[in-house]
């Protein structure tokens, strides 16, 4: 017979047996990852409903891990689909700057979360944010505003959200592209894809090396002086020509660590500037990234905004060139694309062999594991075939 003590006995070892059963669980469906903050974050083993407050990069690597069925909101530009009309050369085009959008157009449906500068015009929202019940949010901090990021951070935490934080380039004391491929490590320790996450890194190193190797040898005297350039129309309402990024961005990093020119201009930041300043800066090259929308080169050869600075060497010499229709600050799985094409732009001959278009798609059709159809609508989206560069 067993007496009372020890059916308590038997009883407490079940619970023991049980309670270190449960804690096993637990213990498999988290996991611990540490953030670019240098935060350690537990997270689920495989989460299921995630929020990604960026503008390109968490969404399209999430679409190359094969993980983007897992999005359940983020920042997403509704207005008409996230595609708009530009015209260059008195020709309309249907562009899409929204990358994430050509990949996977369900994206497109997804519930806007807001971000922290951009177009979206709407900062983050915790209601929004908590009512689509996430299991793990993700946001790519771009150091734009400090204060209410850090604000947005607590209010999620009071909601025992789990959050990673990525960190853009510009956040670091020592920009490099280096954080970008941290950045997607990072994702792919997050979602389990360490080694889908290390081939996209090796493919972009190998555009990267491609181009260094090709301008290492270009002696200091020879390099040009380039100018990074938001053509932005709005600039002219400022009282100023447009805007100048300096030696703390990421841009500069591109220009003097890969593609070995030099930034034109010695401010630290992105800053307005006049025409005059403009003049006195006189740089050999312009390269017109994405600012407040796309803007090729037609645009300071003939619009009315430059006609104060047509005695630029740059424009005399031809020498203007236009990025993808990729929004600004938005560096992420693409950016070999745009150093391909300042490569070229600035060093013609060094890269002669380098058909952009056919270059272009094959890293397309190798990053995103798309076919050739889906591989020329990306170009097409971006106007990437009206680069003016031979």
């Amino acid at each position: 017979m067993i007496t009372k003590s020890k059916r308590m006995q038997i009883l407490s070892i079940l619970m023991a047996i049980v309670a270190m059963q449960v804690v096993s669980v637990v213990a498999e469906d988290y996991k611990t990852v540490t953030d670019m903050r240098g935060v350690q974050v537990s997270i689920p083993e495989d989460p299921q409903r995630v929020i990604a407050i960026s503008r390109g990069i968490i969404d399209t690597t999430m679409y190359a891990f094969g993980v983007q069925d897992k999005l359940v909101g983020g920042s997403i530009y509704n207005k008409d689909n996230g595609y708009g009309n530009y015209t260059y050369d008195n020709e309309i085009h249907r562009i899409c700057p929204f990358i994430s959008f050509v990949l996977n157009p369900e994206y497109r449906n997804l519930t806007n979360v807001g971000a922290f500068g951009g177009p979206l015009g709407v900062a983050p929202n915790v209601e929004v944010v908590a009512s689509l019940d996430p299991d793990l949010l993700i946001m790519r901090d771009q150091g734009a505003d400090d204060e209410n990021t850090a604000k947005f951070l607590d209010a999620v935490s009071r909601l025992e959200i789990p959050v990673v934080v990525l960190k853009y380039p510009d956040c670091y004391d020592d920009v490099s592209v280096s954080t970008i491929y941290e950045e997607v490590r990072l994702l792919g320790e997050v979602f389990g894809k360490q080694e889908k996450a290390e081939k996209i890194v090796d493919l972009m190193k190998e555009q990267v090396e491609l181009i260094r190797e090709r301008t290492n040898d270009v002696s200091e005297k020879d390099r040009p002086r380039v100018l990074y350039f938001g053509a932005s129309s709005y600039a002219k309402d400022k009282g100023g020509a447009g805007y100048a990024f300096g030696t703390d961005t990421i841009e500069s990093a591109f220009l003097e660590d890969i593609i070995n020119a030099k930034n034109a201009y010695d401010g630290t930041n992105t800053e307005l500037i006049s025409a005059e300043r403009l003049l006195s800066i006189d740089p050999d090259v312009i390269i017109l990234p994405t600012y407040s929308g796309y803007h090729p080169p037609s645009v300071m050869y003939n619009g009315s905004q430059f006609e104060k600075v047509q005695e630029l060497k740059a424009l005399k010499d031809e020498r203007v060139h236009s990025l993808a229709a990729t929004p600004y600050r938005d560096e992420r799985l693409e950016f070999p694309i745009h150093l391909m094409i300042a490569a070229k732009a600035i060093y013609p001959d060094r890269f002669e062999d380098i058909d952009l278009e056919e270059w272009i798609e094959d890293y397309f059709r190798e990053l995103y594991d798309v076919d050739d159809e889906k591989a020329n609508e990306l170009i097409d989206a971006q106007l990437l075939r009206y680069l003016e560069i031979t």
